[in-house]
């Protein structure tokens, strides 16, 4: 196919893939453009961590989860075209090492091979779900180089009903050395 010029929006029920084609085999492997997504329009509420918190759909949440006490995050049922937005609103200087989860709802599952970095043991990794999986933890460290601190993000979007996609923005900063991430069924 040729290269297109829009004069207009280009808009996507379903989202936008972007396929690559092997050179030396042929086959062709999809993947998602799954960026952070736009804010715009979405609402904004800001939740007092606790051991059951509820995110909204097409929302912008904040939360000051410390890691004192272990806190558990319910998002919404995946309907396409929803989003989902978790902002980290302090640092976990002090807090502790209580797991703050993350779960899907009902039946609903991480899209397969999502991933999200990690710093397990100081350095960067990286965990990836597999099919079927329903929980994301976040186990900190009693520490301020934790990776999920203030303004972090994790946004959590649906293409399809039933699967979210994970896109995140965590700290850059060379101290934030700290802090696993893992998925779980």
């Amino acid at each position: 196919m040729a290269n297109t010029t829009f004069s207009g929006p280009v808009r996507s029920e379903a989202g936008f893939q972007v396929a690559t084609k092997n050179n030396t085999t042929g086959a062709f492997t999809t993947r998602y453009s799954s960026a952070m997504p736009d804010m715009t329009g979405l609402a904004t509420a800001v939740l007092a961590t606790g051991a059951a918190i509820t995110l909204a759909n097409n929302t912008v949440t904040s939360v000051n989860f410390t890691g004192g006490a272990a806190a558990g995050v319910t998002l919404p049922a995946a309907t396409a075209g929803d989003v989902v937005i978790y902002v980290q609103s302090i640092d976990t200087t002090s807090g502790g090492v209580a797991a703050l989860t993350f779960n899907a709802a009902g039946t609903d599952v991480w899209a397969t091979g999502s991933i999200i970095e990690s710093r397990a043991g100081g350095a960067v990794t990286f965990d990836t779900s597999t099919a079927g999986e329903t929980a994301l933890a976040f186990t900190p460290a009693a520490a301020a180089t934790n990776l999920l601190t203030i303004g972090s993000k994790i946004a959590f979007v649906c293409y399809t009903d039933g699967t979210w996609n994970i896109a995140y923005e965590f700290a850059g900063a060379a101290a934030a050395t700290t802090g696993a991430f893992a998925f779980a069924a």
